[in-house]
């Protein structure tokens, strides 16, 4: 199961993390893993290359963290984008991952 937990803070998107594998199917061609991978790997490519805000970023093989530093309104739109594509798959293949909300004060 991929779990994904998504901090809001005042009601907008500030990070999220996302560990665990899918188990759709082995290794190689689970297509769950690699939906979410392309997405959480190009949020954090797309921030770097487009935004010029400060995140942090944790990347290893079944665990990914981002934190938004500063939220500028195109880092907050592709940060937004993702989860709403997170939350697409969901949607469709609820039984291999989870996704919960974490409001942070």
């Amino acid at each position: 199961m991929i779990n994904v937990v998504a901090f809001a803070e005042n009601g907008k998107y500030t990070g999220l993390k996302v560990s665990g594998h899918a188990g759709f199917e082995e290794e190689g061609k689970d297509i769950v893993c690699a939906a979410v991978s392309v997405l959480t790997l190009n949020l954090a490519n797309s921030i770097e290359h487009f935004c010029n805000d400060e995140f942090i970023v944790d990347c290893s093989e079944g665990f990914f963290h981002l934190t938004l530093q500063d939220r500028s309104e195109k880092s907050g739109l592709l940060l937004d984008s993702c989860i709403l594509g997170l939350m697409d798959i969901g949607e469709e293949y609820s039984d291999f991952i989870n996704i919960n909300l974490q409001e942070v004060k």
